[in-house]
C-alpha cells in the first residue's frame, strides 16, 4: 500500500451560501457544579472547544417536586415550589447558568426523565395530566427567570417521548401538541412571552412528532428549535425530510438542532472509532441544513435517568480533574472553527471518500473548511478558493489535524494562494484516517 498521496482538486465558493450556523455545544449536568470547582472545565469548554451552545438538565428526571409521588398535586403549592427551587440541587444549577450568563451565554433549560407517578395513565406509562405537568414546568421556568433573574428564552418541555421512561414519559405524535398547547397557555397566564420551545427531541430520527407540531395553528411564534437525537449514522434522505418538512410550513423561520448526538459506546476501550463516528453524524446533519449541534455530553457522570454511570463525555472524570478524550479533540476540529454566525458554502470535490463541509463569515473574510480523509490513501489537497475578500485570498490558514495519533494538533500554516504550479490554491498533505480543519480562525492564546 502506497501514501504518497493522490491530488485532491477541491474548490470552496463563498458565492454559494447554504445555511447559517447558530452555534455548537454541550449538554452539562449541574449536579457538578460543586461550589464553583467545576467553573476550570466550564472555561475549558468556552474557551478551547468553542461552545457556545449548553442544554441544561437541573434535576434529570421530570419529578422534582414529587419524586416518591407520595405529595400528589399539592406539591405545586408555591410554598412547597419555593423550598425545592432552593434546595441543593437547584442551587447548583442556578449557580452554573448564572456563571455562564456573565459570559455572555444563554444556555437552554430542558427537562427529561420519569415524572411523579400519579401524572400517568392507568398504563402507568403514558403522561395523561397534562395541566399539573405544564404547571410544573412553567413553575421552574418562572422562578429561573423572576426569583434567579437568569437570561435564557429556550425550553426543552420533553424527552424522547417516542421512546418513553426512563428518558421521559410516553407522549404520542398527536397527543404530544396537545401538551405544548396546554404549555403555551400556562407560559401565557404567567406572562412569560419570550420564552421558546424546543422540541420534539426525540430519540428516533423521524418526522411523525415535527409533522403533528406544524399542524398547529397555536404554536405558531412559540417554537425556537427543532431539536432532534442521534447516535447513529444518518441517511441524507432523512436528514433532508427534516430540513423540507420545517422549511416547507408556517415555522421556516424555526432553527433546526441536533440537541443530542454522540455514540451509545460504553467500554471505554474504542475511542478513536467513537470520535470518528461521532464526527461522521454532525457531518451528516450539516450537509443537510441543520444550524447547530450538541455533544452528549461534556463529561463522564451518573447519568441519572438510567441511575448508572456513563462514559458518554468529551471529557473523562477524574477525582476534580477533568481530562479531554481523543473524541473532545475531533469534536474540537468543528466547535472551535466554526463560529457562531459562519454560513456554511459550497465546497466540491471529485473525490468520493473525501468529505468536505466549508464555512465563512457573511463578508467573507474569515474561512474555515473541515474534512474526513477516507482509509488507506492519502491526499495532497489542493483548495481554490473563490468569492472571498482579499484579505483571505493574500492571507493563510491555520492546518489543524486529529488522527488516531494526533490530538488537534496544529501541523502549519499554509498560504491561501499557492506560489508554484499546479498547488495554486491551499497546499495540504491528509494522511488517511483523519480529520482536519484549513482555518484563518487562529487559536493560538497570543492570537490579536
Amino acid at each position: 500500500m502506497s501514501n504518497a498521496g493522490e491530488m485532491a482538486e477541491i474548490t470552496v465558493n463563498g458565492g454559494r451560501a447554504f445555511q447559517t450556523i447558530d452555534g455548537f455545544g454541550v449538554n452539562i449536568n449541574a449536579k457538578y457544579w460543586n461550589d464553583g470547582r467545576l467553573i476550570p472545565t466550564l472555561d475549558l469548554l468556552r474557551e478551547d472547544l468553542g461552545a457556545t451552545l449548553y442544554r441544561v438538565d437541573i434535576w434529570g428526571k421530570s419529578n422534582w417536586i414529587d419524586p416518591d409521588g407520595t405529595i400528589g398535586p399539592g406539591a405545586l403549592n408555591e410554598e412547597h415550589l419555593a423550598s425545592v427551587y432552593q434546595g441543593d440541587l437547584f442551587r447548583r444549577g442556578w449557580a452554573m447558568m448564572r456563571y455562564l450568563n456573565e459570559h455572555g451565554i444563554e444556555p437552554y433549560l430542558t427537562v427529561s426523565g420519569d415524572v411523579p407517578p400519579w401524572m400517568l395513565g392507568t398504563d402507568g406509562k403514558s403522561l395523561s395530566e397534562y395541566e399539573p405537568f405544564c404547571d410544573m414546568l412553567v413553575s421552574m421556568v418562572e422562578w429561573a427567570k423572576r426569583k434567579e433573574r437568569l437570561r435564557f428564552t429556550l425550553f426543552g418541555p420533553l424527552n424522547e417521548t417516542d421512546v418513553g421512561s426512563p428518558e421521559g414519559p410516553s407522549v404520542n405524535p398527536a397527543e404530544f401538541v396537545k401538551v405544548l398547547e396546554v404549555l403555551y397557555d400556562a407560559l401565557a397566564r404567567r406572562g412569560l412571552d419570550d420564552i421558546r420551545l424546543v422540541v420534539a427531541e426525540q430519540g428516533s430520527f423521524k418526522t411523525d412528532y415535527l409533522r403533528e407540531i406544524v399542524s398547529s395553528d397555536k404554536l405558531v411564534g412559540r417554537i425556537g428549535v427543532f431539536g432532534m437525537h442521534t447516535y447513529f449514522r444518518l441517511s441524507p434522505d432523512a436528514v433532508q425530510a427534516m430540513q423540507e418538512l420545517i422549511k416547507n410550513s408556517r415555522y421556516a423561520g424555526c432553527r433546526l438542532w441536533l440537541t443530542e448526538y454522540g455514540d451509545l459506546e460504553q467500554s471505554g476501550e474504542r475511542e478513536w472509532y467513537v470520535a470518528w463516528a461521532m464526527t461522521s453524524r454532525l457531518f451528516d446533519v450539516l450537509e443537510g441544513g441543520f444550524n447547530g449541534a450538541l455533544v452528549w455530553d461534556a463529561f463522564d457522570n451518573y447519568h441519572d435517568h438510567d441511575e448508572a454511570w456513563t462514559l458518554y463525555g468529551l471529557l473523562r472524570t477524574g477525582r476534580h480533574v477533568y481530562t479531554p478524550k481523543k473524541r473532545y479533540y475531533a469534536t474540537r476540529q468543528v466547535h472551535r472553527f466554526v463560529l457562531p454566525g459562519f454560513e456554511r458554502v459550497e465546497a466540491t470535490c471529485a473525490l468520493s471518500d473525501l468529505r468536505l463541509l466549508a464555512f465563512a463569515d457573511p463578508q467573507r473574510t474569515k474561512l474555515t473548511l473541515v474534512g474526513m480523509s477516507g482509509p488507506s490513501k492519502a491526499y495532497h489537497l489542493n483548495v481554490r478558493v473563490k468569492g472571498f475578500s482579499d484579505q483571505v485570498m493574500a492571507g493563510r490558514v491555520f492546518y489543524h489535524r486529529t488522527s488516531e495519533t494526533e490530538n488537534c494538533h496544529r501541523i502549519g500554516v499554509v498560504p491561501v494562494t499557492g506560489p508554484e504550479l499546479p498547488f495554486t490554491g491551499i497546499d495540504a498533505f491528509v494522511p488517511p484516517d483523519s480529520i482536519f480543519t484549513l482555518t484563518t480562525v487562529n487559536d493560538s492564546p497570543y492570537a490579536n
